[in-house]
């Protein structure tokens, strides 16, 4: 397991925090990342977040995260796909657990349960995977 875990947010300059939120908890990601501090710490992780602002190119708006290097909608994506595994025969999975959505402003948004952020981070801290990717998840 890594021992760093850097948190990368790309937007664009009139956005104050990630337009990410946990649907079940409600709970925005930044929230997240505060309350699991503490545990990062206990772990021996160390914890960076990192802004890079964007300027508005074509009116075109950024809101990106990166979790080591990995873009965290790609991790999301990832961990949603074990969550729809099914083992009753008439089970109907449970569909659309991340959301990207045109949020305020047009800015693209993200949604899912905590747990698959949670899940998520703990990818990103996995040695086998490959910065920029999340490849063979």
């Amino acid at each position: 397991m890594k021992r760093s875990l850097t948190v990368l947010w790309k937007h664009s300059v009139d956005q104050t925090e990630p337009c990410l939120l946990c649907t079940d908890t409600r709970k925005t990601l930044v929230e997240l990342l505060e309350e699991l501090r503490p545990v990062f710490q206990e772990e021996g992780i160390h914890f960076r977040f990192l802004e890079e602002k964007v300027p508005p190119e074509k009116g075109i708006r950024v809101n990106t995260v990166m979790l080591n290097g990995i873009p965290l909608s790609s991790l999301l994506s990832a961990a949603a796909k074990g969550e729809e595994y099914c083992h009753a025969s008439r089970c109907m999975p449970i569909r659309n657990l991340y959301l990207s959505l045109p949020g305020p402003d047009g800015i693209l948004c993200g949604e899912a349960p905590e747990i698959l952020f949670r899940k998520a981070i703990l990818q990103a801290l996995e040695d086998d995977i490959q910065e920029g990717s999340a490849a063979g998840r």
